[in-house]
């Protein structure tokens, strides 16, 4: 296994404040940056994403981008993969609040396959 992944937001997405889910349009979006972070995550040890140029970005890509891992991750096993070694305050609250909302999501998910099972 290799040591490190390093990914950069900006010069894949081209874009200061990268949006979007899905790159239908054939310009990336945050699944792009999904796919490449798990295309990596065996790969790897670990997986750097770096933000530097990128002011902002916005909930949908963020959840797509990297929230939604947790569908196939657990919260533990993200947090010993994935590093942001020169994330600031703003995206680590947009990063931070985009897994809250996708960790209910899960859950309330698993909840209503619970109830149907049961």
């Amino acid at each position: 296994m290799e040591q490190e992944f390093r990914l950069n937001v900006f010069e894949i997405m081209q874009n200061s404040t990268p949006s979007g889910r899905t790159s239908e349009d054939g310009s990336p979006a945050g699944d792009t940056i999904q796919k490449l972070i798990l295309d990596n995550w065996d790969r790897y040890e670990k997986v750097s994403v770096y933000f530097d140029g990128v002011v902002q970005m916005t909930r949908p890509f963020c959840d797509e981008a990297f929230a939604k891992i947790l569908e196939e991750h657990t919260l533990e096993e993200f947090n010993e993969k994935l590093h942001f070694p020169d994330s600031n305050d703003r995206i680590v609250k947009q990063l931070n609040d985009a897994l809250k909302i996708r960790m209910k999501i899960i859950k309330s998910k698993q909840e209503r396959e619970d109830m149907q099972a049961g």
